[in-house]
Order: C-alpha cells, then sequence, then structure tokens
C-alpha cells in the first residue's frame, strides 16, 4: 500500500474549497495568506575580508553586473577635530547627494577626485589624483553643503574610485566608491561586510582596499539561503 502525505496538492486545493465555502469573507482573505505557499527570498551575502598584515583599513565589496533599486541614501563626509575624514572609506549611490561637513574649527576644504585609470594609462601628463568633481570650501565649523551624487560618479574599470582630499592638509584623506545598483557594502572594524537581497544566481565578486581592486571570484546565491565568503587579499593586490 503506497501512503500518501494528508497535505499532498490535490488534499490542499480541496481543503482550500472546503474552508473558503464555510467561512466569512474577511476569514477567507486570512486563510488564504496561512494556505498560500512562501515567496523565497533572495539570499544574502555573508563576506569576510581578510587584508594583509600590516594594511590596515576597511574594504569596499561589491558585486557585478547587476541592476537593483537604487538606495536612497547620502553619503556623509565629515572633517573630524584634529584633522581627519570621517569616514575614511565609503559607499555612495547615484541619485543621493553627498553630504560634506565641518566639525573642525579649522578650515578646511573637501576636494573630490574622481580616479581616471584610463587618463593614467594614455596620457604623458597624468593627473596626480584624478578629474574634480566638487571642490567644496568650509571655513566655519558647523558647516554643511550638499551636492549631488551624479551617474558619472559611478565606479567603473576605466573611471575608478574617488578620492577625497583637504588641499590645506593633504594628508588628510578619504575614498569614496559609488555605485548605481544596491549591492555593495564597506567592511566593519572585524573585516566582515553583509549585502542583502542578492539574486539568485552565479555573480563576480569585487574587492577595493587601499587602492587597489581584486578579483574575488565567482560565487553562487541561491534564493532565501546566506552565502557566506572568506577573501584574503594578497599584498599589493
Amino acid at each position: 500500500m503506497t501512503n500518501k502525505s494528508l497535505f499532498s496538492s490535490h488534499h490542499l486545493s480541496s481543503l482550500h474549497r472546503r474552508l473558503l465555502a464555510a467561512v466569512t469573507p474577511f476569514a477567507a482573505v486570512t486563510l488564504l495568506v496561512l494556505l498560500s505557499p512562501a515567496v523565497a527570498a533572495a539570499g544574502d551575502l555573508e563576506a569576510r575580508i581578510v587584508v594583509p598584515q600590516g594594511e590596515a583599513g576597511p574594504a569596499v565589496i561589491w558585486l557585478e553586473g547587476l541592476e537593483g533599486p537604487v538606495p536612497s541614501r547620502d553619503a556623509i563626509l565629515t572633517h573630524r577635530p584634529g584633522g581627519r575624514f570621517d569616514p575614511p572609506v565609503s559607499v555612495a549611490f547615484v541619485g543621493g547627494e553627498f553630504v560634506l561637513r565641518n566639525e573642525d574649527d579649522t578650515l578646511h576644504n573637501i576636494h573630490l577626485y574622481l580616479e581616471l585609470a584610463y587618463q593614467k594609462a594614455a596620457s604623458r601628463r597624468p593627473l596626480s589624483h584624478g578629474a574634480t568633481l566638487y571642490n567644496i570650501a568650509l571655513p566655519l565649523e558647523g558647516m554643511e553643503v550638499r551636492r549631488p551624487i551624479k551617474p558619472y560618479h559611478r565606479y567603473r574599470q576605466d573611471t575608478g574610485f574617488i578620492s577625497v582630499v583637504c588641499n590645506p592638509h593633504p594628508e588628510e584623506k578619504a575614498f569614496v566608491l559609488a555605485f548605481d545598483h544596491p549591492y555593495a557594502a564597506v567592511t566593519g572594524d572585524d573585516g566582515m561586510a553583509a549585502i542583502p537581497d542578492v539574486p539568485a544566481g552565479r555573480h563576480a565578486v569585487r574587492i577595493w582596499h587601499a587602492g587597489k581592486v581584486s578579483d574575488g571570484g565567482m560565487l553562487e546565491f541561491q534564493d532565501g539561503t546566506a552565502t557566506k565568503t572568506t577573501i584574503e587579499l594578497e599584498r599589493g593586490s
């Protein structure tokens, strides 16, 4: 004798009909929600980036070749007292704004340069930092200026990341990578980064650290499953 599950698709269909015929319209809606199969969610990426010994600082990890709703989020760059940018490394998203702040009682400026990899390769006189995106003077403590993050600011292999420099204090630097999709994140102090809701499939992983981009290989993502990976960067990669 062959055993059959009490909750086969045929029995569930019959159960649906009998229950819906016996309940009020409001209860029927509730039953439909409870008896309908769950919709599978996209998978999450949980990554640990190990940088070479002696090379500190956050890394940026992202997935290439994907499209998705761009987060409605601003990129805040703040001059802190003592002469440093906070955060030192960040991601930005096209359509948001750069929020440039001075919380120091000293005159600073925030100069954003887009690195031009193709220009460095082709020119006999390459620009030392790249092309100026914004150069904003912030002479007073508490000042804040906003500027749009535009599509051409996004990271591409033939352009690059954004260098942030204070011209009066050139030792004060930061870095920004801008994207037109949501699949990018900055590592924390523990080297961990998370990218939620990654579409199922095989996707290419890239990592930026200390001005260099590394190939993180291909990762397979499945609906509703977290993909975990550890990537060790080589020195000088």
